[in-house]
């Protein structure tokens, strides 16, 4: 991974549309308004955009966390702008600051990702479906 400068960020915009709304698979819909999970999503999207720029022609980035803190529902139609902002790099690990703000500059969310990145031959191999099997 070439360096990645402190402070060096990324950008996602986003609009809210009904598939990112709240919908849980066995309770179905719970509330028309922009859903956790995707938010995490997005965070994790905008800390990989950030990342891509930095990795050599043999390296992979992996996500290894995330966290989200959701401060305001958007709903239906509200435009999201996601930023990741690198705020540390240490070894083989990038871990960025994420904030989710609405048109009217209000923060929706905050939180922070952290990937890893590895050589693309070594998860190539730690993803193959046959690492899987030798598990057992």
């Amino acid at each position: 991974m070439r360096p990645v400068p402190l402070g060096e960020s990324a950008v996602l915009d986003v609009v809210v549309t009904p598939e990112l709304t709240v919908h849980f698979e066995e309770l179905g819909p719970v509330h028309p308004v922009y859903a956790t999970y995707n938010m995490a999503k997005h965070f994790e999207e905008a800390g990989r955009k950030l990342l891509l720029r930095h990795l050599g022609p043999d390296e992979e980035g992996l996500g290894r966390s995330v966290a989200v803190e959701h401060l305001a529902p958007s709903w239906v139609g509200d435009r999201l702008r996601i930023a990741a902002r690198c705020v540390a790099v240490d070894g083989n690990r990038l871990t960025c600051e994420c904030t989710a703000t609405d048109g009217d500059g209000r923060e929706v969310g905050r939180g922070s990702t952290v990937q890893v990145v590895l050589a693309r031959d070594v998860l190539g191999r730690a993803l193959d479906p046959t690492a899987r099997r030798r598990k057992g």
